[in-house]
């Protein structure tokens, strides 16, 4: 099935709807001649384990590209969840020495001694305006397992006071970024110092995206980046916009946008990428007593 896409002619003075609304539209469709302009639905709908009810973040698994990790949203136990592409559990690791105050997204990434997942407990739930944020890193263990480890926790805080945020990425080689949510405020791009001190430090403020949205569904929900560090997705509730990381970290437009309503989230939170294209979305059930799904995309991804 495929998804409208349209490249987009992208300026800073226009809102995060830009990122579909704008170009000229064009009907995508499975094995097209617009390769590079659209993505296709590859598997929509898979059901989560009913421990999994507010997936608030997603990350493939650095070994396993059939698997992917998540977690609850605030409030919920520190608990990452191993899941199948068929939505089956393969695990879990319980985080120790970390609270989920509003775990709003999830990266993996290098780390010494071998790949981690990074925590991004960034959300506004329960935080006052000069509170800071937390990031934490925990190493990952294999999959089909019940497993426990211990985290480091890292503060930091926005320029200018405290804001809504819900999206982190991390490159390949172990800069760390936050997108914020547009809440409020403009959507900018910011990047957490590296190496990683207990802080809080200042986050440093990259580029804006775009204005403050004007409509609630184009705040930005989630981001990952590839694990070749090529492509950065981003989302909102209701659009997917797919970087170039050169660009992202640059001045550059994304380099295509789609509207995601052909999906039929109930709400979509969270987004991960894969170097061959494949793109994860992950949304809430609908309720807090209802598991989450997730749905598949198949991008094709320009090669130059």
């Amino acid at each position: 099935m495929g998804i409208r896409s349209m490249r987009a002619r992208w300026a800073a003075a226009l809102a995060f709807v830009a990122l579909a609304g704008c170009g000229d539209a064009r009907q995508a469709s499975a094995g097209g001649d617009d390769a590079g302009e659209w993505c296709r639905i590859a598997r929509r709908d898979v059901g989560m384990p009913g421990d999994v009810t507010e997936t608030s973040g997603a990350a493939f698994d650095p070994a396993d590209p059939e698997v992917f990790w998540t977690h609850n949203d605030s409030g919920n136990d520190p608990v990452l969840y191993a899941i199948g592409s068929d939505g089956r559990a393969r695990g879990t690791l319980q985080v120790e020495g970390a609270s989920n105050q509003d775990w709003e997204d999830l990266a993996v990434g290098p780390c010494e001694g071998g790949q981690c997942a990074y925590i991004a407990d960034i959300g506004s739930a329960g935080r006052r305006k000069n509170d800071p944020v937390a990031l934490y890193r925990v190493a990952l263990p294999p999959v089909d397992q019940a497993a426990t480890a211990r985290a480091d926790r890292f503060e930091a805080r926005f320029p200018g006071g405290g804001q809504d945020a819900e999206a982190l990425f991390v490159l390949p080689d172990g800069s760390i970024y936050v997108i914020g949510k547009g809440q409020k405020e403009p959507i900018e791009l910011y990047r957490w110092p590296t190496p990683l001190q207990p802080g809080p430090v200042d986050l440093v403020r990259v580029r804006e995206l775009a204005p403050e949205p004007e409509q609630p569904g184009d705040r930005v929900t989630g981001a990952g980046a590839s694990r070749d560090g090529r492509w950065v997705a981003v989302r909102s509730y209701g659009r997917l916009a797919l970087y170039r990381t050169a660009e992202l970290l640059g001045t550059g437009r994304p380099e295509f946008a789609m509207e995601l309503t052909p999906v039929g989230e109930p709400q979509g939170e969270a987004v991960a990428i894969e170097s061959n294209g494949t793109v994860l979305l992950t949304s809430e059930g609908g309720q807090r007593t209802v598991p989450g799904r997730a749905t598949f995309l198949q991008c094709t991804l320009p090669q130059s």
